[in-house]
């Protein structure tokens, strides 16, 4: 797959995409959906490197983040960070507390 090149889909993967987005998707559209956004529209298992050409390199490397970005948020290492983060979160540098009525 040349990196710009949209990636494939057929009504059926359309349709589960739709769905997902209406919030009316059952088990097997969500499932579908995400399976082609990770695997097709990110193409996240296929190497970036374009020979000769680090634009394109560039780009796929873009369509993988997407990708990755998912896949990370099925980690339960991820959620455990996350937990972790809100519960040590200090206040916002810069912000001033906010005045007492």
């Amino acid at each position: 797959m040349e990196a710009h090149s949209p990636a494939k889909y057929d009504k059926v993967v359309l349709m589960a995409v739709r769905a997902c987005i209406a919030g009316k998707a059952n088990d097997g559209q969500q499932k579908l959906a995400m399976d082609w956004i990770i695997n097709a529209a990110s193409n996240l298992y296929d190497m970036s490197y374009r020979k000769s050409d680090p634009t394109a390199t560039a780009f796929h490397e873009g369509r993988r983040f997407v990708g990755s970005q998912i896949v990370k948020m099925l980690r339960d290492d991820t959620l455990k960070a996350l937990e972790t983060a809100t519960t040590k979160r200090s206040p916002r540098r810069g912000k001033k507390p906010e005045a007492e009525a």
